[in-house]
């Protein structure tokens, strides 16, 4: 396959793409050199240094979904109890067998690292409101229209929020089908890989084809370098021996093998920016791209999920009644099951009908145990309240005091924690939303010949939190009235349901009213008309 490459690009001798340069050193004549993008060949995926950060994902990730038996190490001394029970094998024969108990039985998960992630993303799916062009008309209008049509922010917004939250960090990038249609999606972080000069980045993933038990894994890439001249696009795939990646193979013909319809290599001219994107939760300079919200909280979770375990344990242990029945009454009946059985053995069902010792008059009575939990519970809550607050989440949000407040004003107090949380990932997801949009415009503009001016897209964001409609309308009209909103955004802001024909209709029925009211046939007189003589 046939392709121009940017400057300073060489190929080496195992196939892998290697873009450098070459820096002049001290000395006359000396060179060096240093690497840019990625190397897969000859190293386990994900790649160095990237390999620990995707493996604090995978723990996160099975933080969020309740999976803490894995993780967990007090989880796992619970994860096999054996115990001899007897089972019947015939009419009248029993014998002992050993029984695994899963932890599935014991340990509890009590799991809050998932309303951490949740929390934020609930907010913002319901505050996403709608996306337009920053024109009232032209072509702009109409191509953003499609991509939002096609790209469905609204319905993907809380998936995303939710994993930037546990991964820390998501992607985006931008796609074009041969029908002409433009989008953008969202991708996992762990498949987001910047080249160290910035001017690059690789989005690589496994793909697997065969039987369940024998199939053959590949590494797919697309890499996107930016030169002088431009973004070139580029397909790679790669052998994988099981961690390990193997050597290059073609890319087309692993394309006509598995009859799927990959992308041509390309050369973008006049393009200088990335066709994709990375959204960093709470970045450092020492973690540039990002920590998931779920750190420093998963040894709380831990010990809440103990706490409540060993509060079980006890109960299944000793929370049943017992039946105690006296020493001869237990002779008795398994003297008769030894001779009815083979075996010495007292069953429940054997004690429904029981006499009892007339001269003592020893009789069966249930023994019942009475713990004391009060400490537990106060424990646990006490745990649960320092993970929100490490994590910045309101108690609101976990049911843990009331969340009810009598205006907006007062709702916002008391969700202020998580509110401010929610406004700053808000305001990532503004900018990554408006970034992909405007790169959509910008491939449109590279292959499908058009001029579109260039520019970031309106997002209107609602509230965060829920209002009465009473209340809403309220400030929504003294926006207008105040003169600081106009009659267009007052009322899609109070129908944010609405169609645009339907707006622009309420729009025109209230400007006809308005002109109606201010018409006195007191003082508006129609103008004077001097009649000659005819």
């Amino acid at each position: 396959m046939m392709q121009w490459l940017p400057l300073g690009t060489r190929l080496s001798r195992s196939g892998d793409l290697k873009c450098c340069i070459l820096i002049n050193g001290l000395q006359a004549g000396r060179k060096k050199v240093i690497k840019l993008t990625i190397i897969y060949t000859q190293k386990s995926f994900p790649p160095p240094p990237f390999d620990r950060e995707i493996g604090m994902m995978m723990y996160y990730r099975l933080l969020y979904e309740g999976e803490h038996a894995e993780i967990f190490p007090r989880a796992q001394s619970v994860t096999k109890e054996r115990k001899v029970v007897r089972r019947r094998v015939g009419v009248r024969s029993w014998r002992q067998v050993e029984k695994v108990f899963s932890a599935d039985y014991q340990y509890i998960v009590a799991n809050f690292s998932s309303l951490v992630a949740e929390v934020p993303a609930d907010l913002l799916n319901r505050s996403l409101g709608n996306i337009s062009a920053d024109t009232e008309k032209g072509p702009e209008l109409e191509f953003v229209s499609s991509v939002v049509t096609a790209s469905k922010p609204n319905e993907k917004i809380w998936a995303a929020v939710t994993q930037h939250q546990v991964d820390g960090l998501v992607a985006y990038r931008i796609r074009r089908d041969e029908s002409g249609s433009v989008w953008f999606e969202w991708i996992l972080g762990d498949r987001y890989f910047p080249h160290d000069d910035g001017r690059g980045a690789d989005i690589a993933w496994i793909e697997e084809w065969g039987e369940e038990n024998r199939k053959d894994r590949f590494l797919r890439v697309e890499r996107q370098r930016l030169s002088a001249q431009g973004l070139s696009a580029q397909q790679l795939v790669y052998k994988m021996e099981g961690d390990n990646v193997a050597a290059e193979i073609n890319i087309d013909q692993y394309s006509a093998d598995h009859d799927m319809d990959i992308p041509e290599d390309a050369e973008l001219k006049g393009v200088h920016e990335l066709l994709c994107g990375v959204v960093t939760n709470e970045e450092t300079l020492t973690h540039l791209r990002g920590r998931s919200a779920l750190r420093n909280i998963d040894g709380l979770q831990e010990e809440i999920n103990w706490t409540i375990t060993r509060d079980a344990i006890v109960f299944e242990k000793h929370g049943k009644p017992k039946l105690a029945i006296p020493r001869a009454l237990w002779d008795t009946v398994a003297n008769q099951n030894h001779r009815d059985y083979g075996a010495r053995f007292v069953r429940s069902d054997d004690l429904e009908v029981v006499s009892f010792d007339e001269k003592t008059g020893a009789v069966p009575q249930y023994i019942t145990w009475d713990a004391k939990t009060a400490q537990s519970f106060e424990h646990v809550t006490r745990l649960i309240k320092f993970m929100l607050s490490i994590s910045k989440t309101s108690p609101q949000a976990a049911g843990l005091e009331e969340g009810k407040g009598d205006s907006g004003v007062a709702l916002l107090y008391l969700w202020i924690q998580s509110v401010i949380k929610a406004e700053a990932v808000q305001s990532k997801f503004d900018a990554a939303i408006k970034s992909a949009i405007r790169k959509c415009m910008i491939l449109e503009n590279a292959i499908g010949g058009t001029s579109l001016k260039v520019a970031n897209p309106v997002v209107e964001w609602g509230d965060l939190l829920p209002k009465a409609d009473s209340e809403k309308d309220t400030e929504e009209i003294a926006k207008y009235e105040g003169g600081v909103q106009s009659l267009e955004t007052t009322v899609r802001r109070m129908h944010p349901d609405w169609s645009e024909k339907a707006i622009e209709s309420e729009i025109q029925k209230i400007r006809d009213e308005q002109a109606a009211e201010g018409m006195n046939p007191t003082f508006t007189q129609p103008p004077k008309v001097n009649l000659g003589d005819s």
